[in-house]
């Protein structure tokens, strides 16, 4: 997020409270609040692959979606009715719909057809490098030398995982560009911007309720696509483990990263925002470690830690 947004920006104050209100609403850890959610991000193209054995990806996305609806919804308080928002910041809310959950969901799951779900989600380490790109040219902000130093650690992170420097240390053999790539760099371009936009949103709109405007929305996206491609046979025949998997990504993933992300980025400056989603592929490859039995490769670890090291370098004190 550019260092320029408020500090109040989207915590749980309304309008019409003081500054001082303004703070005590906001979250005490704001840093370990967004490690949080990007924990739980990183678990999408592990979940996604285990979902995907049992439906379609437009079905996964329109059924992720109306549970995450649903449960925050649930948490609003009051009647959860839609805020009143100026037609500018629907716009805004509908290109993080359109950026951060249908491009990106579908680009990382297309993606990671080629290279498994634990390299299409350290290939998500390139997210703090897009994002700092896209805060220069979209904001005109220039980082700092610490955020410079742990971006260039989150991108030799998944440069060691994907094994470009040919050592032989990942995979067993060097890395070479793969169609899937650019799928994969669409979904770190998506999120990118997703998360960047936050930058536009009123200061008043708290985080359940934009994390409730988006998934409406990106429901709606998708819902014609799901319905388009709609298989009832194969929808009934998703086993247990595949709806298990949707419950996951739309209720922790969706609904919980959002809220966690939305809480505490307010209170972080623009660098650290864009590394600590460096967390995502540490993310990937544990998700898929427990849930496929898939052992992290020698190169994947080491781009964990220089992930890790990149983070603790731009969050400073």
């Amino acid at each position: 997020m550019p260092s320029s947004v408020s500090a109040d920006i989207l915590s749980d104050a309304s309008p019409g409270e003081a500054p001082a209100a303004n703070a005590a609403a906001r979250p005490r850890f704001p840093l370990l609040s967004m490690c949080l959610a990007m924990l739980l991000v990183g678990a999408t193209a592990p979940l996604g692959e285990v979902a995907l054995r049992g439906m379609g990806l437009p079905q996964l996305l329109a059924v992720r979606l109306v549970l995450a609806w649903a449960v925050l919804r649930a948490l609003s308080p009051g009647s959860g009715a839609v805020p009143r928002l100026e037609p500018r910041h629907w716009a805004v809310l509908a290109l993080q719909a359109l950026s951060g959950v249908v491009v990106f969901n579908a680009c990382l799951w297309l993606g990671m057809e080629g290279g498994g779900a634990a390299a299409a989600g350290v290939f998500t380490s390139a997210t703090p490098a897009v994002m700092v790109l896209l805060g220069v040219v979209l904001f005109r902000e220039l980082p700092g030398l610490r955020a410079l130093g742990g971006v260039g650690l989150c991108v030799v992170g998944v440069l060691a995982a994907r094994d470009v420097f040919g050592s032989g240390f990942g995979s067993g053999a060097a890395w070479s560009p793969l169609g899937s790539d650019a799928l994969l760099l669409a979904a770190v371009a998506g999120e990118s911007v997703f998360l960047l936009a936050l930058k536009w949103l009123p200061a008043w709109l708290t985080p359940l309720e934009a994390a409730r405007c988006i998934t409406l929305l990106g429901f709606f996206m998708v819902l014609p696509w799901a319905v388009w491609t709609f298989d009832p046979a194969a929808m009934f025949e998703a086993g247990f483990g595949a709806w298990l998997a949707v419950a996951a990504l739309g209720v922790l993933v969706t609904a919980g990263g959002y809220v966690l992300w939305f809480r505490g980025v307010g209170s972080a400056s623009a660098s650290q925002a864009a590394v600590i989603t460096g967390l995502m592929p540490v993310s990937a490859v544990l998700s898929s470690w427990l849930l496929s039995g898939a052992a992290p490769s020698g190169g994947q670890v080491l781009g964990c830690l220089a992930v890790g090291l990149g983070i603790w370098l731009s969050a400073g004190k």
